[in-house]
């Protein structure tokens, strides 16, 4: 079910690269959308061979409203997606290493719809307390894990119930 979702997300992807011309926003948001799920059952495959105890929490204000941080555009996707890009990138090589490259590809979705529509980027708001966060955690890395794919799922969740934010900046 999910392999022909993929092969028409790359091929897709192939063609944006190739030609240079954006992909219009209703291919856009038929793309998000196919890469969006396969993220998610991704997550739930991922958790469901590394299942940890639901109530674990790591407390950190920056990871913590990223799920529940309101869309409102191409620049707060943009902004969410790279804090969980980061701390995808401090985790140990492995099963989150193909999870990382669907975040990398949506996140070249985003960033050329956003130079198409000549957006100005925003500067992430939180690098310096979730670079020392992520050191703190760095022996934690099951659970840190485990908690940003929860984020990252909800936060898809919520964007996949609102794509029409993709034709704001």
């Amino acid at each position: 079910m999910h392999f022909p979702a993929l092969l028409y997300t790359c091929i897709l992807s192939m063609l944006f690269l190739i030609d240079g011309i954006p992909i219009h926003l209703d291919s856009l948001k038929s793309l998000v959308r196919l890469q969006a799920d396969t993220i998610i059952f991704r997550i739930k495959e991922h958790n469901e061979r590394t299942p940890l105890h639901p109530n674990i929490h790591i407390g950190n204000p920056e990871l913590d409203v990223l799920a529940d941080k309101p869309i409102q555009g191409l620049g707060s996707i943009v902004d969410t997606l790279t804090t969980i890009q980061e701390v995808l990138q401090r985790l140990p090589k492995g099963r989150v290493s193909q999870l990382h490259s669907y975040v990398s590809t949506l996140l070249g979705y985003f960033n050329e719809r956003m130079t198409f529509m000549r957006c100005t980027p925003k500067e992430p708001a939180n690098g310096r307390s979730l670079d020392a966060f992520l050191e703190d955690n760095a022996t934690h890395h099951f659970t840190l894990g485990y908690i940003t794919l929860d984020i990252l799922k909800k936060f898809l969740q919520k964007l996949i119930d609102n794509l029409d934010q993709l034709k704001n900046c």
